[in-house]
């Protein structure tokens, strides 16, 4: 076989091979070769399609202009590679149309000029890119592809919705357009580093970052880089998430954790107070209890006065004591018939020596005035939140001027105020000479966290708890300033019906030789202890050690008439020792605690306790109680 035959061979072999269709038309555009593939792309036979106009192959709505176009091509021929030019299409022999990228080759013969198609069915690669380009569109995050001049390529809608842009406003635009004005200057620098070195970068990798929305607000963001390599060169495609939900959630988490540690740190205030609370009521027991035993015993007038003023700062001691123990752990509203004046009196004097030297505290309280259905320690808090407001508006010095008055409420003011009725009210009025506040201010002051104070310096709930409080009590309030002229809070509260007058004097019950077992780890209380009961009628026995007073009783359970004994005890505590005697003989009990927070019935009932008395306990007290849980004949607490 000769050389010539062997080069046809081959050169016939590799066209019929060929991974692409090759057809081959002469200057009048009839098929004169066609390879495997074009049959297989068309579905005709080589015999169907050779001699046959090249316009079999092409759909009907472009084979007019075809002859045309291919005219052109011959008047100049030239080697067009693939995928130049529009998109084309192929017909098959069954009518349908699909995908193809041409190339073309002419090749010049003795006979004439030739044309060599190379063809190629990318109807798979356009499935692919429908799906990427479905993918891109539909995805949650925002995708901008740019180039290497930072020329914006391709965007998705969730791009539009999170910068506020039309697909047709970003398109062509630089990147910048999406940067904030700070950052855009060095942008074109960060950009080029990345060219310089791709690399794909994670969400939330790097600085904090945000993007321009076309309102002009800044939008908090994390971008995700990947690099593309394409013929067309280097591209880089971001994918961008809008976190200002998530931002605020932090936001709104660290605040609630300054909740939860503000809670946890009243809490181990209330913890602290308790302890506190049961060595001061000691204390005040002990002088309660000389006081009394002093002044039962005391012929002098002026020394008696003397030992009714001690006896009655020791009473305000203890229930100073109890507001504390309130306020410090959650408790049920307590709400009673209160002299406002007398309440809001001791909650003056504490508070200066809680604020600043140069601030002044000025009380004017009106006589008479009359009583408020309140809850003491609520009227305190009330106080203390506007005073401590009072003296941040004043950082250098001024005057607080705390005002009770009564004042009726007419129907025309109560309908202006839907938690009011019409009827006598007391108005308390806190006033301070401070910086004031404008009206946007003011009509904000209310609203919770809102605070012009600066970043830890308060938390903005003053007066919402303020006016939640009033709200509760059926009561209102409403504010008064302006810039340089200070502030004024008025805080109405409903008055009570005049109470009747107690007329008489009372008699403290008296006991019939009832034999009593006291237990108190303060040896000077329990010597007290029993001079009282002496004094009350009944024959004591006392102990400063619980364990002791648990052997005595056990030795002669039938010698005992009643308990009374202290909580809070080394050894054994009252409640412990109370649950033994109770096994041992039924005997009506009473406890004596300066904390009670975490005495339920149940517990109580379980122990076998009688009866509860917050210490210091007074005289008169201790006689209704021991005469009051004698008479029940050992009935438990329920």
């Amino acid at each position: 076989m000769s050389d010539h035959k062997t080069v046809e061979l081959r050169l016939r072999a590799a066209v019929e091979s060929s991974p692409s269709g090759l057809l081959m038309i002469d200057s009048l555009g009839v098929m004169v070769l066609v390879n495997r593939e074009v049959e297989r792309l068309f579905g005709y036979s080589r015999e169907e399609l050779l001699g046959k106009p090249v316009e079999l192959l092409v759909p009907e709505r472009y084979r007019s202009k075809h002859p045309a176009l291919r005219g052109t091509f011959q008047h100049a021929p030239s080697v067009r590679s693939m995928g130049a030019g529009r998109d084309l299409y192929g017909l098959r022999k069954d009518g349908t149309e699909f995908p193809v990228e041409i190339g073309l080759t002419p090749v010049a013969t003795e006979e004439g000029m030739y044309v060599i198609s190379s063809i190629v069915d990318i109807s798979a690669r356009q499935r692919a890119e429908q799906r990427f380009r479905i993918a891109v569109e539909s995805s949650p995050n925002g995708m901008v592809m740019v180039d290497a001049a930072g020329t914006i390529l391709l965007v998705n809608q969730e791009v539009e919705r999170l910068f506020g842009y039309t697909r047709a406003e970003l398109l062509g635009q630089s990147i910048d357009i999406l940067v904030p004005e700070p950052l855009r200057a060095r942008h074109p620098e960060f950009r080029h580093l990345f060219f310089a070195d791709p690399r794909a970068r994670k969400m939330g990798v790097g600085r904090e970052l945000f993007g321009l929305h076309k309102d002009g607000r800044q939008v908090p963001v994390e971008i995700g880089l990947n690099p593309i390599e394409t013929d067309e060169g280097l591209f880089v495609l971001s994918s961008i998430v809008d976190i200002s939900a998530r931002r605020h959630a932090e936001s709104e988490r660290r605040k609630l954790e300054d909740q939860l540690r503000q809670a946890q740190k009243l809490e181990a205030v209330g913890r602290l107070a308790g302890g506190v609370a049961h060595d001061f009521n000691n204390i005040l027991g002990m002088i309660v209890g000389y006081g009394e035993l002093a002044r039962d015993a005391c012929a002098d007038a002026a020394q008696a006065q003397d030992l009714d003023d001690l006896l009655a700062a020791a009473r305000r001691g203890k229930g100073i004591v109890e507001r504390i123990l309130r306020f410090s752990r959650r408790s049920e509203l307590v709400r009673q018939p209160l002299d406002l004046a007398q309440t809001l009196g001791e909650a003056v004097r504490m508070m200066r020596a809680t604020l600043p030297a140069a601030v002044r505290i000025a009380a004017d309280f009106a006589d008479p005035l009359p009583r408020v259905l309140a809850d003491a320690t609520s009227m305190h808090q009330v106080l203390m939140n506007l005073a401590t407001n009072a003296a941040h508006a004043m950082p250098d010095g001024g005057t607080i001027s705390v005002r009770l008055q009564p004042m009726y409420v007419r129907d025309h003011f109560a309908r202006q105020h839907p938690s009011l009725r019409e009827g006598p009210h007391v108005l308390l009025a806190v006033r301070d000479t401070g910086v004031g506040m404008d009206p946007a201010t003011c009509a904000q002051a209310m609203d919770p966290f809102f605070t012009t104070k600066p970043p830890g310096d308060g938390s903005g709930l003053g007066l919402p708890i303020v006016h939640g409080i009033l709200r509760d009590h059926e009561g209102t309030m409403w504010l008064e300033s302006s810039v340089g002229a200070g502030t004024t809070v008025h805080c109405l509260l409903p008055a009570v019906q005049a109470e009747a007058p107690v007329t008489g004097v009372s008699v403290a019950p008296r006991g019939a030789g009832q034999r009593v077992l006291l237990v108190d780890d303060e040896v000077a209380l329990a010597h007290v202890g029993q001079r009282r009961l002496r004094a009350l009628g009944y024959e004591p026995t006392g102990f400063s050690d619980p364990e002791e007073a648990l052997e005595a009783f056990r030795a002669a359970p039938g010698s005992f008439d009643a308990v009374v004994t202290d909580l809070s005890m080394p050894k054994m505590s009252g409640l412990q020792l109370a649950k033994s005697i109770t096994t041992l003989a039924p005997v009506p009990i009473l406890l004596l605690t300066g904390y009670t927070e975490d005495l339920t019935p149940e517990l109580l009932a379980e122990a076998g306790v009688t009866e509860v008395v917050l210490k210091p306990v007074d005289q008169s007290e201790l006689a209704t109680v021991m005469r009051r849980m004698l008479d029940s004949q050992s009935k438990p607490l329920s």
